[in-house]
């Protein structure tokens, strides 16, 4: 395994097509809804050009970062692994100004067009999570999924932590603000465990949604699950 702490940078491959469908929950549509899909369809090919998908990473001894990892939720996520992974992935300053492009008079196109960037940037995360495992299987070593700051009881305080050890500015072009939020916005930081064994980690749900507190759903007691999104043919 690479020296604890050194940081290699890649990029990403764009996916060929978006996932509207989660395009469309985090636009909020719910069942059948043909103008917000046909808005989300519209703006898909414009987000995916304008997107640079870039990833960085470093693995850490989990002993050495008590501090970042305080938490009861991240605690057990990395429960049975001796080191872990931080991860930092981004879509880049160009994603970020089509979107802004999209919304210059048109509030809805803006909030699809925001809502595409976003789940663009986790097609993006799954397709670095997938690049790590392989590479660390070749190892001999197993990977948890992926586990952000805000998620459980994180502190999205972590992000500034997991910035310096990335040195995400220098690598990603990516800081982050004293309200804790990335710039360029449409960027993610994740720990992964690491371990000579399988590991599950903590299994993601509502609770640990990107979502989490703004969820329509959640509003009216219910899930996305539970609203089928119908995409047109």
């Amino acid at each position: 395994m690479m020296a604890s702490g050194i940081c290699c940078k890649r990029e990403i491959l764009c996916p060929e097509k978006l996932d509207l469908a989660a395009a469309a929950r985090f636009y909020g549509v719910r069942g059948e809804d043909a103008q917000a899909l046909a808005l989300l369809q519209q703006w898909a090919p414009v987000i995916r050009r304008a997107a640079a998908p870039r990833m960085v990473w470093a693995s850490f001894s989990v002993g050495g970062q008590q501090t970042l990892l305080a938490g009861e939720d991240i605690a057990a996520h990395l429960q049975g692994c001796g080191s872990f992974v931080l991860l930092g992935v981004t879509l880049g300053t160009g994603a970020d100004a089509a979107v802004r492009r999209a919304g210059v008079g048109d509030v809805a196109a803006g909030a699809a067009a925001d809502a595409l960037a976003s789940a663009l940037a986790e097609q993006c995360c799954d397709a670095a999570e997938a690049f790590l495992k392989e590479h660390y299987a070749d190892e001999g070593l197993f990977l948890t999924g992926r586990f952000s700051p805000g998620y459980g009881d994180w502190p999205l305080a972590a992000q500034k932590r997991i910035a310096a050890l990335l040195d995400l500015p220098k690598m990603l072009g990516v800081t982050v603000t004293q309200t804790n939020l990335m710039l360029p916005r449409k960027s993610v930081t994740a720990a992964m465990g690491l371990a000579h064994h399988p590991v599950n980690g903590k299994l993601a749900g509502c609770a640990h949604c990107a979502l989490q507190g703004r969820c329509e759903y959640r509003r009216k007691g219910q899930t996305c699950e539970q609203n089928e999104i119908v995409l047109p043919k």
